[in-house]
């Protein structure tokens, strides 16, 4: 348990009028309880995909350097009124 600060920097487009994406990346600091803060690498990059009127799609995957390299998923839908 603890708290992680990510200071990214990162670009987005749209891929048509339907399709967006993102890519990001940086410096993560890492304050994990009761232990001293880390410094570590992040980055991530995802996207969306209309498929109705005010609903779309969207994923994204995630990487953070450590002792080992940590990898997130993340799968959704939006719906807008």
């Amino acid at each position: 348990v603890g708290t992680v600060t990510d200071l990214h920097i990162g670009y987005e487009d749209a891929l048509g009028e339907s399709a967006s994406y993102y890519i990001q990346g940086g410096p993560a600091i890492v304050m994990p309880d009761g232990e001293d803060q880390e410094l570590e690498l992040a980055g991530k990059f995802g996207g969306s995909v209309a498929v109705a009127e005010n609903v779309s799609v969207y994923g994204e995957l995630s990487g953070m350097t450590g002792d080992e390299l940590s990898i997130g998923t993340k799968v959704g839908m939006k719906y807008g009124f």
